[in-house]
């Protein structure tokens, strides 16, 4: 993980000075129209994605350095004013967390109680769904923020009651905010 958050510092570092991560990744406004142009691969037109005002190159979307870079352009081209602070969240977020492989005992609107004991609330959007019984989901924190995921869906919540060890609790070790919502649970 250091030599991950160590490349990733000096691919950012360098570009971000130069202020030019956008036209890394290839990233630019639309026209007055709001139109993106169209990318060509291998003989056929494709468009490129307009993405929160920005227009996204179809092939950074497929390159793994440029698409993790993607969040880091739109902010350069829309709020550069903000650029530093989206570098330090992102860092962030590469950091080992606190995380925890938990299973729900019940569910009743926005509650979860847990097999350890504890009890969640859920705060923040998405959508749940039916969750069955000692569905597998995971407790993990982002930054001061802890965050539940479940069925796919990952959401911020309060947590009302805690239980620190108990059997049906498995840490997590050495994983990040980015790893832990990459999991099939989170997806």
């Amino acid at each position: 993980m250091k030599y991950f958050l160590a490349a990733i510092a000096l691919i950012v570092s360098p570009v971000c000075q130069a202020g030019e991560i956008a036209n890394f990744v290839g990233a630019y406004l639309p026209n007055d129209k709001g139109e993106c142009k169209t990318s060509t691969i291998y003989s056929k037109d494709y468009p490129d994605s307009n993405i929160s005002g920005v227009c996204i190159p179809i092939l950074a979307m497929f390159d793994e350095k440029k698409k993790e870079l993607v969040t880091l352009a739109i902010t350069e081209l829309k709020n550069p004013e903000q650029l530093e602070a989206m570098i330090q969240l992102e860092i962030a977020k590469r950091q080992p967390t606190e995380a925890y492989e938990v299973q729900i005992d019940k569910k009743s609107d926005d509650i979860f109680k847990l097999v350890d004991g504890s009890v969640l609330e859920k705060t923040g959007y998405g959508y749940v769904g039916y969750v069955g019984y000692h569905e597998e989901s995971i407790l993990y924190k982002d930054g001061e923020q802890w965050r539940f995921c479940v069925k796919g869906s990952s959401f911020k919540v309060d947590v009302l009651k805690y239980v620190k060890y108990h059997y049906s609790k498995d840490s997590i070790s050495g994983k990040s905010v980015k790893e832990i919502e990459s999991m099939d649970v989170c997806n």
